[in-house]
């Protein structure tokens, strides 16, 4: 049986405005379809219920992204490599406050179909969840090869590479992120939504400790195994990735007051030095401390402070 493959707009309708700078729509290729987008600062774009999975990678840039999607809103720090895909079937809303780029990997559902009829045990109907600031290596590394290719100039053995790399892509979802809807309620798979509430407001609360994830399930009234998987599996990210998102997102927010010093922000987010917190900061945002500053039209953080101003600074915001 040949793939449901799709290379026509038509085939696989979804708009965003501004129309992408780049498509792979016109190329003939056949497997997933490309739209890339610069996006510049202050953005916002909706998509209604598709027919389609789509797999968002961010190629560049630092913003706090917000998604508005099935009733529930949801903020995130997102970087180069962050990933979030949004499944066939749910309108959704999208905004941002800088700017950067994002490559959209439309998947066909035939392709997601074939790729599970292809492998050994696996179910023959696959749905994709929500996922929402995820890193993945995998997928960055498919992702940023089907860009290379768009970025190209069309050459005899570009249709191979790309059916071959979307192949890749579809197989890895349906391993990774997918799921037979029969045999998702053979389980308990998802913390209770009070539950879950309960854990990020703990997290939000107490930024500036030492959180661990022994902790947390301890909060969720279940063991450190189950809430490993059963956190991701509610919030489309990791227990610890999003400790570190939301962490940075306040960082962002403290580094705009222009109050603190780089030592008082490490240590109001729960960072034990600067030095690992501007390392950390560089790996999420993809912007040092002060360029980010920069960036934001604010005056760069002071590098340093006394254990005693650092002190009552997280005395006041308690």
């Amino acid at each position: 049986m040949s793939p449901d493959f799709a290379s026509d707009a038509s085939e696989i309708p979804f708009h965003l405005d501004p129309p992408p700078d780049a498509t792979s729509i016109g190329r003939g290729w056949r497997g997933v379809t490309l739209n890339w987008h610069d996006a510049p600062a202050g953005g916002e774009a909706a998509s209604p219920a598709l027919d389609h999975d789509v797999v968002a990678l961010r190629t560049a840039g630092c913003a706090r992204l917000t998604q508005i999607r099935g009733g529930q809103t949801d903020v995130r720090n997102v970087a180069r490599g962050h990933i979030a895909v949004h499944p066939r079937g749910m309108p959704s809303r999208w905004l941002w406050d800088q700017a950067g780029a994002v490559l959209l990997m439309r998947i066909p559902p035939g392709l997601l179909r074939d790729a599970a009829l292809a492998m050994p045990g696996a179910p023959q109907t696959v749905e994709l969840h929500n996922h929402f600031g995820l890193r993945d290596p995998f997928i960055e590394r498919l992702g940023l090869q089907l860009l290379d290719e768009l970025h190209s100039q069309e050459h005899a053995s570009q249709a191979y590479i790309t059916q071959a790399l979307s192949m890749a892509l579809a197989g890895h979802l349906v391993h990774r992120l997918g799921t037979h809807p029969a045999h998702a309620e053979h389980g308990r798979t998802r913390l209770h939504p009070r539950a879950l509430q309960r854990v990020q407001d703990y997290i939000r609360a107490n930024l500036h400790e030492h959180i661990d994830l022994q902790t947390l399930a301890n909060l969720a009234n279940v063991s450190r195994f189950h809430f490993a998987r059963m956190f991701r599996e509610s919030a489309g990210v990791s227990a610890m990735a999003y400790l570190e998102s939301v962490r940075m997102l306040r960082a962002q927010e403290l580094i705009r007051d222009g109050i603190f010093s780089l030592g008082q922000i490490a240590s109001l987010t729960g960072y034990e030095d600067q030095s690992h917190f501007s390392k950390r900061f560089r790996l999420f945002c993809g912007l040092s401390p002060s360029a980010y500053a920069r960036q934001a039209g604010c005056a760069a953080p002071a590098a340093s402070a006394s254990k005693s101003a650092t002190a009552a600074g997280t005395s006041a915001l308690l």
